[in-house]
């Protein structure tokens, strides 16, 4: 029977305890950067065990991430058609924790509480809208605070800063600024840059904000210059809003033109987006039909108002979201 002097097991037990500990920040250096490119998924929440239960979670463990998401999507797609709101939403939070990079988890999960919760609150109580507003107010406030904790784990993904954007000037938010609203679509467009209608979302959030006519009035003036859509940026709400803000512009910059054609037709302008606000018909809820960036103002200001005494929320049309690809 061999023996092994005691000497040379502590030595070996030393070697090895160094070994581990020299290993451990490098292999911890290594997995971070691995998560950072995306090339490893982030580390499981042991809580998750008491949501998915011991046999899914033992799947979750063997590397089913993926796979059990998506049945935790299926299974819940009874409860998205009867309108449980509150279930669809608990099953989007766990999709989005075994799926973190996954967009349409986080985006399913957040639409869960606005507006989907939100408008059929609003249906329901829609003779207490007075009283149960600011219970619709806390679904719009976990929209906006879902999409920003995805953007942790998504930070150059577009559509969730838009949808931020979209939220922020939406009159049906209480909290609505056209300030926040600008800054989230110039993220977007900075992310993505062929999308460039987000870059004209921010231009008419900036030139509705009371106070920065100037600054916004070389970038309207470079949307009209650039040409007609759908290759350029000169669009109708463009144009009102290049209209709207120029008594403003001209007070304190006495050399501002509008381009003659706009000067020809400015009153029309103005009438025009007048009578196309008049025009949408109020639903049963009270709401109006919207318009869109080529045929109305959009969220925006309402024509005959100035641009310093326009608030969100009053008499705003609802501009419907457009539909991103990736």
């Amino acid at each position: 029977m061999l023996s092994v002097r005691p000497v040379k097991v502590l030595l070996a037990a030393i070697i090895l305890t160094a070994g581990g500990a020299l290993r451990l920040p490098l292999e911890r250096a290594f997995s971070t950067g691995m998560r950072a490119k995306h090339l490893a998924e982030e580390p499981l929440n042991l809580t998750l065990r008491e949501e998915l239960g011991q046999s899914v979670f033992i799947a979750v463990l063997g590397g089913f991430r993926s796979l059990m998401a998506s049945a935790i999507e299926l299974e819940n797609l009874t409860a998205w058609q009867q309108g449980n709101w509150a279930k669809v939403e608990a099953a989007y939070k766990l999709c989005a924790q075994l799926q973190p990079r996954e967009f349409h988890y986080w985006d399913f999960q957040a639409e869960a509480s606005f507006p989907e919760a939100y408008e059929d609150m609003l249906y329901r109580d829609r003779l207490r809208t007075d009283v149960d507003s600011w219970v619709r107010q806390k679904f719009v406030d976990r929209a906006m605070a879902v999409r920003k904790e995805a953007l942790r784990y998504l930070p150059d993904e577009a559509r969730l800063m838009w949808k931020l954007g979209y939220i922020s000037e939406d009159r049906r938010n209480k909290r609505a600024s056209n300030e926040e609203a600008a800054y989230w679509y110039k993220r977007a467009y900075e992310a993505s840059p062929r999308r460039r209608f987000l870059w004209r979302f921010h231009v008419y959030c900036i030139a509705r904000i009371p106070g920065r006519e100037l600054e916004v009035w070389p970038l309207l003036l470079d949307m009209y210059n650039s040409g007609p859509e759908p290759d350029k940026d000169r669009t109708p709400t463009g144009t009102f809003l290049l209209v709207k803000i120029f008594p403003y512009v001209k007070a304190q910059k006495p050399d501002a033109e509008l381009p003659p054609e706009v000067a020809a037709q400015a009153a029309e302008i103005l009438q025009d987006m007048e009578n196309k606000r008049r025009r949408a018909t109020p639903n049963p809820l009270g709401k109006s039909v919207g318009t869109n960036e080529n045929n109305g103002n959009g969220n925006g200001i309402s024509a005959g108002a100035s641009p310093a005494n326009t608030t969100l929320g009053t008499e705003t049309p609802l501009l419907p979201p457009p539909q991103l690809s990736k």
